[in-house]
């Protein structure tokens, strides 16, 4: 069965490669929190009908690029497998079975772009997902919400951008108050831009790493 899970609720990535993949359809209900729709959730059979391949390094949708860029900017090398989904509608990071893994839907991250009006949207989510994995996954659900959003501040800057493009995702669509699973968006998109200052300037704010204790 499937462990531990982290997600943005319901933000995503978009392709970060050369190629452009069509937007899968949207779900007919809309998905006001993360949630799975792998059929019988994670199993050592392998995914279920939602993931469509393991994602190789020149994967298409770009997605092992990126990450392979923020675990360049920081020196680090944290073990998972990534997978691109289709119909998921989200993308998150787990624990299951032991077994580190990132699942994207490429489709519905090309959406995220679009209203975000910026490639870092995407990428801001992704950094977000291996940012859960720096941190480790939190028991307080806010907290690790919030640690994966300082890592992704980290990387956007390390990475060339913008303090205001690294929060456009969340400002756009992030909750305006808390959720059971989320904090809202202004304190989500303050602590990016906590991490994004705290690169420019060569530093790392370790609390919000429960993983490096």
């Amino acid at each position: 069965m499937l462990g531990r899970r982290s997600c943005l609720c319901c933000l995503a990535a978009a392709p970060l490669a050369a190629a452009t993949l069509a937007p899968t359809p949207a779900r007919a209900q809309a998905l006001p929190f993360c949630r799975y729709s792998l059929r019988d959730g994670w199993s050592a059979s392998g995914p279920s009908e939602y993931i469509t391949r393991e994602a190789r390094p020149d994967d298409p949708s770009g997605i092992p690029q990126i990450v392979a860029r923020i675990r360049q900017v920081f020196s680090i090398a944290v073990p998972f497998d990534i997978y691109i989904a289709e119909k998921e509608d989200n993308a998150f990071a787990a624990v299951a079975n032991g077994k580190k893994i990132l699942v994207v839907d490429v489709g519905f991250l090309e959406k995220i772009n679009g209203t975000a009006r910026t490639q870092w949207g995407a990428i801001q989510v992704v950094a977000h997902e291996v940012g859960h994995h720096i941190a480790g996954f939190s028991q307080d659900r806010h907290r690790g919400e919030l640690n994966a959003d300082y890592w992704s501040g980290q990387a956007l800057q390390r990475l060339g951008s913008a303090m205001e493009a690294a929060t456009a995702a969340i400002r756009a669509f992030g909750s305006d108050f808390d959720t059971s699973s989320h904090p809202n968006k202004n304190r989500r998109a303050q602590t990016i831009e906590r991490g994004w200052t705290d690169a420019r300037r060569n530093y790392i704010d370790y609390s919000f790493c429960d993983a490096c204790r």
